[in-house]
């Protein structure tokens, strides 16, 4: 017999017996995976100021806006604007992750945005100390022409 709510339906042995079609099997398709070569680390720690340069340390302890206005300069940037942008609290917050993320893209150095921005947060000299410590290892002279204007 049926079920009850079940009436209308056909007996399971009036259901026809068929094999669903299977697919004629298809070549695989390569795929191109893009593996990006590692990220190199800073070449000096975040703390690594204390063993190098103890003038740079000092004057970036000072007067951080000559040494980060600088390191702007040597990435292009306007020097003045710069220097302005590290006596302010507010823009420093975003123009100084922007300098540091500038130099990690330039030297294919490990981290991420919110990395930078943390450096800048919690220890805001000794990040700029480490970026020119990074552009001075990379053959560049930090604040060439900046620096003699101090």
């Amino acid at each position: 017999g049926t079920a009850e709510g079940l009436e209308g339906l056909p007996e399971f042995s009036e259901i026809p017996a068929t094999t669903p079609a299977v697919p004629a099997e298809q070549p695989l398709q390569s795929v191109e995976v893009v593996v990006e070569p590692p990220k190199q680390p800073w070449s000096h720690s975040l703390f690594g100021c204390f063993d190098m340069d103890t003038k740079l340390l000092g004057l970036t302890l000072c007067c951080p806006c000559i040494t980060f206005g600088a390191n702007a300069e040597l990435l292009g940037e306007d020097w003045m604007l710069y220097c302005l942008f590290c006596i302010l609290p507010g823009p420093m917050c975003y123009f100084g992750p922007y300098i540091r993320n500038k130099i990690r893209t330039t030297f294919e150095i490990e981290g991420s945005d919110s990395s930078d921005v943390l450096s800048y947060l919690l220890c805001p000299c000794l990040s700029i100390v480490q970026e020119t410590q990074q552009l001075k290892s990379a053959g560049m002279k930090p604040g060439g022409d900046a620096m003699n204007r101090a």
